[in-house]
């Protein structure tokens, strides 16, 4: 017993600075006062007290990125780019505060009748569980689809059917939702384009992405659909996420400049917290709340050094574009072939790990002479944020099926790319409507 002892209190330093990662980060979104850097410093610290407790095939990943990341760097700094150091604190710390948060809600979304109820099972029961990560996904983001696959993993563990589509119908979000990072990243650099008609265009294709994961379980997957278990549509069931998506509507609309990430982990709090409270007094609240901070947070260690060692290959990746000396020449026309031809290069490229922001950040300047449409090319952005973070490895929502269940990152991703390629085809379609519709 004596030996463990000194691992639990490792367990329990980390996951107090996990906490304070989460704190941190999320009063940065509010105020700038709190340097950004601080929350990667809590997150690096907590990661380098858990490293011991990380499989050795998540090991070896994390010291393969740590490695490319340190050679890109090189790269970028031989080319005479100056980086930024304290990017590589920070570059994802945004993302792992809200997942911190959003574990908070395991300790009331799990509570109650819900735990009593048989849950739904069949193709029915996959619809309505795939119809709540949609909807769902599209206002709390990432966290609907933890909620979802925490639900479905509770008596056993997530199967890869259960997580691609998850993933499949989580990132067709990216595609129309506001409330997506992609979106803000598209409507960041494209200033001309309308947020309400890349919504109108881009809902169709997340619908369509929909009905054909729906098909492709029906025809392909009645194996997996017979003893699958769903998400319970029921308000015991529907009120953590009602609530959720409450609260963040709300609180963008109310503090629009904040960003949506600081919002969703600051709600996932809140949301926690009053149920606790609700049911279990103030003093029963700050038991449950210490015992996750102590025991819970510690747990997510796999999501909190892959995403921190895929952050500094994102930020490296980042510095070598931004060399004085890595140029390449300016497109002169733009048209709908044009926009094919880029989506299928993004999605390649996120396909091999580097995320949709490095490429539209590349893309963006050689473009610019030639005068996009800006609604064909904040399209065209969109679709390869949505299809690229399905298909990558690197992405958010792969790494936190790996971090959290177990799902391979690197399969995960290639199971996924025969429904990329298939959605690519769809894009391209609608790419050519808008071309249409803008000439």
């Amino acid at each position: 017993m004596a030996e463990k002892n000194p691992a639990a209190g490792r367990r329990a330093v980390a996951g107090i600075l996990i906490a304070l990662m989460a704190t941190t980060a999320i009063g940065n979104g509010f105020t700038p006062e709190i340097p950004s850097w601080l929350a990667g410093t809590f997150a690096w610290a907590a990661g380098g007290l858990l490293i011991w407790q990380v499989s050795r095939a998540q090991l070896l990943q994390i010291s393969f990125l740590l490695l490319l990341s340190s050679a890109v760097f090189g790269t970028a700094l031989a080319l005479g780019d100056h980086p930024s150091w304290l990017r590589l604190l920070d570059s994802t710390t945004g993302l792992l505060a809200m997942l911190a948060a959003v574990s908070f809600l395991r300790l009331v979304a799990m509570g109650g009748s819900t735990g009593e109820e048989s849950p739904p099972q069949g193709m029915i029961a996959f619809r309505q569980t795939m119809l709540v990560v949609a909807l769902f996904g599209s206002f709390i983001n990432i966290s609907a689809a933890v909620l979802v696959a925490d639900r479905l993993s509770r008596t056993r563990p997530l199967s890869p059917f259960a997580a691609q589509s998850i993933i499949r119908v989580f990132t067709g979000g990216a595609a129309w939702s506001p409330f997506f990072a992609g979106m803000a990243v598209v409507l960041t650099y494209i200033a001309e384009a309308r947020l309400l008609s890349v919504m109108v265009v881009g809902l169709p294709f997340a619908a369509i992405g929909l009905l054909l994961v729906l098909a492709e379980a029906h025809w392909r997957y009645r194996p997996e659909l017979a003893g699958f278990e769903g998400y319970p549509v029921t308000f015991a069931s529907l009120w953590v996420p009602l609530s959720l998506t409450f609260a963040v509507v709300s609180g963008h609309a109310a503090l629009p400049k904040v960003p949506i990430l600081a919002i969703i982990a600051l709600s996932a709090v809140a949301v926690s917290v009053l149920f606790l409270t609700f049911r279990h007094g103030p003093s029963g609240a700050c038991r449950y709340l210490l015992d996750h901070i102590l025991h819970g947070l510690p747990g997510m260690v796999g999501e909190l050094l892959l995403f921190l060692s895929a952050g500094m290959l994102v930020v490296g990746l980042q510095a070598l574009v931004a060399a004085e000396h890595f140029q390449l020449p300016a497109i002169a026309n733009f048209t709908a072939i044009n926009a094919a031809l880029l989506l299928a290069a993004m999605v390649a490229a996120s396909a091999v790990g580097v995320h949709p922001i490095i490429s539209i950040a590349l893309a963006t300047p050689l473009l610019t002479p030639s005068e996009p449409a800006p609604l064909l090319l904040a399209m065209c952005y969109v679709f390869a944020w949505s299809l690229g973070t399905c298909a990558g490895p690197l992405s958010g929502i792969n790494l936190t099926m790996q971090g959290r269940y177990g799902i391979e990152s690197f399969r995960g991703a290639t199971r996924n790319w025969p429904y990329v390629a298939a959605m690519y085809g769809v894009g391209v379609v609608l790419l050519f409507l808008v071309d249409r519709l803008a000439g």
